[in-house]
């Protein structure tokens, strides 16, 4: 690739999100800075949880898995559903930071998970990702979370599980 070719994807990915596919037929994410930050799925599942991106999750998920216990398709409706909670109420996209489950009764304790909150109104999603061999294979709300950073603002919870297609 030229350096000419390089400026004009850096300043395509400026403009959104940019997929360069090589002449083998291979995908290639840049950032808003044309650098290539998403190396494994689990990467590229992050950067579109808080990009609010439920087209590019569709993409990346494993079809025959299921998320929160719904099939893939149900799940990424659900998901969608709350991007645009987020959305509707003037959040351009979601912060994350590292916690885990504190339930005494479910399965998931001291699981791994992140809280997604909304740049702008501080609302939230706590989700748990399971991650085998730099890949997601499961994501599912969780109600017991603590986050790592004291202090961190968080307001109305959204949630995945009750959310249904709006009117």
């Amino acid at each position: 690739m030229t350096p000419k070719q390089k400026d004009i994807l850096k300043q395509l990915a400026q403009m959104g999100d940019v997929v360069y596919v090589k002449e083998d037929g291979s995908r290639i994410i840049l950032n808003e800075e044309a650098k290539i930050p998403l190396k494994t799925n689990a990467d590229a599942v992050f950067y579109f949880l808080e990009r609010m991106d439920s087209n590019m999750l569709n993409l990346i998920l494993d079809e025959n898995l299921p998320y929160q216990d719904f099939d893939k398709k149900m799940f990424v409706k659900k998901l969608s559903y709350a991007f645009d909670e987020f959305l509707s109420r003037g959040n351009t996209h979601l912060n994350r930071f590292e916690g885990k489950c504190t339930s005494n009764i479910c399965t998931n304790t001291n699981c791994l998970g992140f809280s997604f909150i909304g740049n702008s109104t501080h609302d939230y999603m706590d989700l748990i990702l399971e991650i085998k061999n730099n890949k997601v294979t499961d994501i599912y709300e969780c109600t017991k979370f603590v986050n790592n950073e004291t202090g961190l603002l968080k307001k109305e919870m959204i949630s995945i599980d009750t959310l249904e297609e709006p009117f």
